[in-house]
């Protein structure tokens, strides 16, 4: 997929881009500035893995860029400021479902660094049990973020000990289906919802997994380059 605006243009859109990010939440701080808030903060959570890729050298997939600001976008806005949560309790459980399988697809990616992205001696669930448990020990960390959130500044993240284990209870399908679609499309055996980030970031990270062959086992790179 090409960039939309040809090379020589890219400089110059892009402050465009800023400028006009910046208006519009100049404008928003105006009219609502408790909005403005909260939508500057999901653009600094967007724009962490930018940051990242820029320090690391690394690339990941645009949609996984997407997805972060779409995630961010849902959670501040949407749930926490428009209070979605009263009005779809069960968007807590979904968004919980939906970060723990795509943290399950990272974590599968980096079991795969041990190889360098080389098919492992043991079965392909192996990784998948430590893609799982990375995913979880997260979901466990947040916990443990919101519990201090609760004893030191008084809020209420934390509705007692049955909405913890219901978080906890939705990290843990999303984890084992994250797990699980990693290891299929690692495998060459499909490509399950979100895996294909997973195949995307092996193409396009020869650096980190240079004995990847591909899902098929072909050249790399077999699904084209990543769009930036």
């Amino acid at each position: 997929m090409r960039h939309p605006f040809p090379d020589r243009w890219r400089p110059f859109v892009r402050p465009w881009r800023l400028l006009a990010a910046g208006a519009s939440l100049a404008a928003l701080a105006w009219a609502a500035p408790g909005l403005a808030g909260v939508v500057l903060g999901v653009l600094v959570l967007a724009v962490l893995l930018p940051c990242f890729e820029w320090v690391s050298g690394l690339r990941f997939p645009l949609r996984l860029h997407a997805g972060i600001l779409g995630f961010s976008a849902v959670t501040l806005v949407a749930a926490e400021w428009a209070d979605g949560y009263e009005m779809l309790p069960a968007l807590d459980l979904v968004l919980h479902a939906t970060s723990t399988t795509v943290l399950a697809v990272l974590g599968f990616g980096i079991a795969m660094t041990a190889t360098g992205g080389a098919r492992p001696v043991k079965a392909w669930w192996v990784l998948g049990v430590l893609a799982f448990g990375f995913a979880m020990m997260v979901g466990a960390m947040w916990e443990m973020l919101e519990f201090g959130l609760d004893q030191a500044f008084g809020l209420n993240t934390q509705e007692g000990a049955f909405d913890t284990m219901t978080d906890i209870v939705a990290n843990t399908l999303g984890a084992a289906w994250g797990a699980w679609a990693a290891g299929r499309a690692a495998s060459g055996r499909g490509v399950p919802p979100p895996s294909g980030l997973l195949i995307d970031a092996l193409d396009a990270n020869p650096v980190l997994f240079p004995r990847w062959k591909g899902a098929s086992g072909g050249e790399r790179g077999a699904r084209g380059p990543l769009a930036r």
